[in-house]
């Protein structure tokens, strides 16, 4: 079991980096025509102002001008208690729809990357120790019956020995 755990883990660990890179970069090559366009926040975001530390996300409009000059809204993510007219930075396709993130960067794809890696062997490691353990215990309990039986036999014929004296 260690020896299979001690090939598997590293293995599926560094696939899966390597597959989230691969992904990361494909999305990246998808979106490699976006442009970020600063847009105006149309309305107050919906729920209060909220601490910095613990800001969350909701859904609000924003409008943006296009470089050809056609004026566009959308609705996207912004910080909860944002007002309204606060610039919000978004991302564009050539066609002028608004997109949830921008391209990744080489460092953010390899940072995905190193993250799954890790979690994938922590994972994997996690899953051998409970292996681990529910086998040695039931190799445990096996060895714990045989003993119990061995001894049983093993008191029966002291027993009948010293009866016979």
């Amino acid at each position: 079991m260690v020896v299979v755990f001690l090939l598997a883990a590293p293995l599926a660990s560094a696939a899966t980096g390597r597959a989230v890179r691969d992904a990361e970069i494909r999305r990246a090559a998808a979106l490699s025509d976006t442009t970020r366009v600063e847009a105006r926040l149309v309305s107050d975001s919906g729920g209060p102002a909220v601490d910095v530390r613990a800001q969350s996300l909701v859904r609000a409009p924003v409008r943006w001008t296009q470089p050809d000059g056609h004026v566009r809204t959308a609705v996207v993510s912004v910080w909860a208690g944002s007002p309204a007219g606060s610039m919000v930075p978004i991302w564009t396709t050539p066609q002028g729809a608004a997109t949830s993130r921008g391209p990744a960067t080489p460092g953010e794809a390899v940072a995905s990357a190193w993250m799954t890696a890790t979690v994938t062997f922590a994972l994997a490691t996690g899953l051998f120790t409970a292996v681990w353990k529910v086998f040695t215990k039931l190799v445990d309990t096996i060895r714990y019956r045989g003993w119990e039986k061995e001894w049983d036999e093993v008191e029966a014929e002291l027993s009948e020995q010293f009866r016979n004296r």
